[in-house]
């Protein structure tokens, strides 16, 4: 890190200190966090509800209608859309994880793979049961510095890059190590999130604290008569409700209640969703299920702008989708399409059809289009659709 005296980044004012070494916020700085293991993370996603739900809630909107595929007869017997979200929830939660095609091509698994006869079977590999081996070496080559030979943890078994399709949670900025979890930027935004909710249900079951004034307590205690004291106290709490009296020594002893206050309480909690929100990437309303509230509430442009980066990862989905197809023994050109996620009410649909209509029925009294001619353009699209045989769901339920 650079010493003050080497800064030459920021205003600095020798009168008021600013920006100099009496600046207390130029000693601010990042301090890089250790990598989360991937047995913890694992335990994360299965004990921590709030981090599963990040992990899982992309890949099941990407995969939650299938998609579309341009063959008449695919091989769906393979139920790829579970593998595809098998690797995708993997691949968020550990960064990366591949698809392994087992496929009959004559070669052994550390060549470089052909199109096969028959598949024998299709695994999904996450970055804890795999490792790199070697990079390609070949500095004139596109692939170079990339990996080309991969070792299976559990039977060290080495295998070509060809025979797995690897999908990454997160970008990777070096090819000599996996990319890291989606979880590992998130990890402190979201100990801060479970901390403010676990310390409000601590300050809740303390909400009213009871104190006991006794005369000798320090006599007592450094004397025998300790357990005494223990059992007293005990019987006072055991007794005391809002519906009961409590018995006290006039003289000796005092008995009193302080209460918190939980002023402030919800609007922390609202601002660390917000804030978890944010690194998460997720609007707050789907990230906790709840309805949007108030000035700060996510609104439907927030949930728009998840379904466009769902969109996204559809399309970095489809060529690995298309070659999976391509290896299993199709010789013709194999398309990808996903259904939209968005999905208008019968009210907006209403809405842009009587606005069609107006706009054809101008069009028709301009002279603009004839009658046949608005028939084509507004029903033509969904008789075609339904005449194609060619156009299939592939969605494993």
């Amino acid at each position: 890190m650079l010493s003050l005296s080497e800064r030459n980044d920021s205003w600095q004012n020798l009168l008021t200190g600013l920006g100099t070494v009496r600046d207390k916020s130029v000693y601010s700085h990042y301090s890089p966090s250790a990598d989360l293991p991937l047995e913890y993370l694992e335990q994360l996603y299965l004990n921590d509800d709030i981090a599963a739900r990040i992990v899982d809630l992309i890949p099941n909107e990407t995969l939650r209608q299938g998609f579309l595929i341009n063959k008449e007869n695919p091989n769906d017997q393979i139920r790829l859309k579970q593998h595809l979200l098998d690797v995708l929830i993997k691949s968020r939660l550990f960064g990366a994880a591949f698809i392994y095609l087992g496929l009959e091509d004559g070669m052994m698994q550390h060549k470089p793979i052909t199109k096969g006869k028959n598949l024998k079977f299709i695994n999904v590999i996450s970055a804890k049961e795999i490792r790199i081996k070697t990079f390609y070496q070949n500095a004139v080559e596109a692939n170079f510095g990339e990996p080309e030979l991969y070792e299976l943890n559990s039977s060290k078994m080495v295998v070509h890059e060809s025979r797995l399709i690897p999908f990454y949670g997160t970008c990777s900025i070096n090819f000599k190590e996996f990319p890291k979890s989606v979880l590992q930027r998130i990890y402190p935004v979201l100990q801060q999130f479970n901390n403010g909710w676990q310390t409000t249900s601590h300050l809740m079951s303390d909400a009213a604290q009871g104190v006991f004034k006794l005369k000798g307590l320090h006599s007592s205690m450094s004397s025998n008569r300790s357990h005494e004291l223990l059992k007293r106290m005990e019987l006072v709490d055991m007794s005391r409700s809002v519906s009961r009296s409590i018995l006290l020594d006039a003289e000796d002893e005092d008995f009193r209640r302080d209460s918190y206050s939980f002023g402030g309480i919800p609007e922390i909690l609202e601002k660390l969703m917000l804030r978890l929100s944010a690194a998460a990437r997720i609007p707050v309303s789907l990230l906790m299920g709840q309805a949007p509230a108030g000035m700060n509430a996510t609104g439907e442009s927030d949930i728009r702008f998840f379904y466009d980066q769902v969109k996204a990862e559809q399309e970095t989905l489809k060529p690995k989708i298309e070659r999976i197809y391509a290896l299993l023994n199709s010789n013709s050109e194999i398309k990808i399409d996903f259904p939209a996620l968005w999905q208008l009410t019968d009210k907006e649909q209403a809405e842009i059809k009587r606005t069609q209509a107006e706009t054809d029925r101008v069009y028709l009294q301009e002279g603009v289009l004839l009658p046949e001619e608005i028939a084509l353009m507004r029903f033509a699209e969904i008789k075609n659709c339904s005449e194609r045989k060619d156009l299939l769901i592939i969605d494993d339920e």
